[in-house]
This record gives structure tokens, sequence and C-alpha cells, in this order.
């Protein structure tokens, strides 16, 4: 009877751990789709994937410096 409550306990212990993690576990899964996805999309189809990754990164950069733009300009930094 002991070995079952312990048992029951690691198990507990376990899918609590799990249900903390599993956000973290599910973004680590996703970030190794992604990157697997595109190293597919690289080898099938180069030209039309580097267009994409280009655009991407290009947007990332607008963005971010637009972003410092406006912190830079705004009234609660001065």
């Amino acid at each position: 009877m002991e070995f079952l409550l312990l048992w029951m306990d690691n198990l507990d212990d376990a899918l609590g751990a799990l249900r903390h993690l599993a956000p973290r576990i599910a973004g680590f899964v996703f970030a190794i789709a992604l990157f697997v996805a595109t190293g597919f999309a690289l080898v099938a189809s180069t030209q039309i994937t580097l267009a994409a990754i280009a655009v991407i990164a290009s947007a990332t950069l607008i963005e971010s410096s637009r972003r410092r733009r406006l912190q830079a300009n705004s009234p609660t930094n001065r």
C-alpha cells in the first residue's frame, strides 16, 4: 500500500512539473519544427525561401528602427 502511495505522489509531482513546464516545452518543439521547416524549404525551393527570409528580416529591421525612433521622440523620454 505504501508503494502505491509513493508512486501516486511521484506521478502527481511529475504531472505538476509537466503542467508548469508545458509552455516552455511547446515553445521549444515549435522552434525546432520551424527550424526544420526552414531547412527543408531552403533545400526544396532556395530562391523563394531566401526571398521570404529577406522580406521578413527587412520588415523586422524597419519595425525595430521605427520603435526606437518613437521611443526616442516620446515625451516620457525627455
